[in-house]
Formats: structure tokens, C-alpha cells, sequence
């Protein structure tokens, strides 16, 4: 009875200490720490975040597709226009060609109306026309008469008369206009249009030189406007280089 009462004692304190601090089984499947699942959550946190930044980085990186064409289309462009400015060039350079040469000579006589003699003389195209008038009694005009380009329907003369020049023989005259030549010879311009018989327009005029040379002198002129405008420039160089003088 002793032996039965020992073993239910060392029975029951042994079934207190497992209900007190648990049995052994269950001390084998112990639950990890809390530090432990914390740290493992917060490295799988910073992983994830490291490979999100990773994967920003690489995307900020690149050069979106857009952008790629919009920056080749300015290439693309001056590429082409390249060979359209060359074009132009050797168009300009075309239609820059050098005007042909004139090529003056001077041309100079002296007249005697009076007992005082009178050089005139001027310049004008080696390939144009003139005729010189000298000085007879029956004739009241002498001087030149050119023939512009060599036409008999567009002619000019340089010339003095005996009796008082004026520009009444113009009815619908323009002007005037002062006129002075390089050599500072100074004048009166007076112009006017018409119509001619082909029903094309001319030009004709006059220029009365202020001179203190005994008589009256002058310039003289008619042609179709065509001629005078094709030759304005020439024409007006002519007019420029006249030189009325007493002769020594």
C-alpha cells in the first residue's frame, strides 16, 4: 500500500510540472521569435524596394521612343534642304552672269559759226552711228547726229543753232528739270510721250544748255520708249560727257 501510495504522489507531481511549465513535445515545436519574423519581413520589404529602385533607375535611363524621332526628324530635314540650297546657288549663279562690256570713244570737233570757234565733244558706244554737220550758211544747225544701236527711228543730236532755242516745237512737254553734265554744263530738261503710227510708244525731248557762248546749244532726241528704255543707262552716260567750250 505504501509503494501504491509513492508512485500516484510521484504520478501527480509529475502531471503538475507538465501542466505548469507544459510537456516535452510541445517545447520541441517552439514557435520562432518575434525578432526573428520581424527582420525577415523587413530585408523581404528592402528587397523588394531595392529592386523597384533598380528598375526606376533603369527606366529614367532611357530615351523614350517620341523623343528618339522628334530629335532625328531636324537631321532628316537640313539633310534635305542640303541639295536644295546648292540648287539655288547655281541658279543665282546663272542668272548673275556679267553684263557685256560698252566699250567708249571720244569723239571732238571744233565749229566755227562765228568769228568765235566752238569745240564740242563727248563719248558714246564704239558701235554706235554718227554723223557730223558742219557749219554752212544755208543750214541754221550743226553738231551730231548719232543713231542709237545704229536704228534710224531712234536717233539723238548734240548740236548748236543760230537762232533761239526753246522747247515750243513740244506741245504736252514735261519739265522742266534742271540738267547738269559731269562737267558741271547746266540746262533744262523737257520730255514727252507719243504715240507712233504702229501704235507703239515713243519718246522725244530736249535739253537747252545754259552757255555764255555766242549762240544757242542744246540736245535733241526720238525714239520708240523700247530703245530709250533698254538704253536709258548708256544714253544718259552720252549725255553726261558733253563738253561745250570756246576753242583756243
Amino acid at each position: 500500500m505504501m509503494k501504491k501510495a509513492r508512485k500516484s504522489i510521484l504520478f501527480l507531481a509529475t502531471m503538475g510540472v507538465c501542466l505548469i511549465s507544459g510537456c516535452g513535445a510541445k517545447e520541441e515545436v517552439q514557435e520562432p521569435p518575434i525578432e526573428i519574423f520581424v527582420n525577415e519581413t523587413l530585408s523581404s520589404v528592402e528587397e523588394q524596394t531595392t529592386v523597384e529602385n533598380e528598375t526606376q533607375s533603369i527606366t529614367s535611363d532611357e530615351v523614350p521612343f517620341e523623343t528618339s524621332i522628334q530629335s532625328e526628324e531636324p537631321a532628316k530635314t537640313e539633310s534635305a534642304s542640303e541639295p536644295e540650297s546648292s540648287s539655288g546657288q547655281e541658279t543665282q549663279t546663272t542668272q548673275m552672269a556679267p553684263p557685256e562690256e560698252v566699250k567708249y570713244m571720244d569723239i571732238a570737233h571744233i565749229f566755227k559759226p562765228y568769228e568765235q570757234a566752238v569745240e564740242i565733244s563727248f563719248q558714246m558706244p564704239d558701235n554706235w552711228n554718227y554723223t557730223l554737220e558742219d557749219v554752212e550758211e544755208e543750214d541754221p544747225d550743226w553738231g551730231y547726229f548719232v543713231k542709237v544701236q545704229g536704228r534710224e527711228d531712234a536717233v539723238f543730236s548734240i548740236f548748236g543753232q543760230h537762232g533761239t532755242l526753246t522747247a515750243a516745237d513740244l506741245p504736252n512737254a514735261n519739265g522742266p528739270n534742271s540738267f547738269q553734265t559731269s562737267q558741271g554744263l547746266t540746262g533744262q530738261y523737257f520730255w514727252e510721250e507719243y504715240m507712233l503710227d504702229d501704235g507703239n510708244t515713243a519718246i522725244q525731248g530736249r535739253v537747252i544748255f545754259d552757255t555764255e557762248l555766242v549762240g544757242f546749244y542744246g540736245i535733241s532726241f526720238h525714239m520708240p520708249k523700247s530703245v530709250y528704255s533698254e538704253s536709258k543707262d548708256i544714253i544718259d552716260k552720252v549725255f553726261q560727257s558733253i563738253v561745250i567750250k570756246e576753242a583756243q
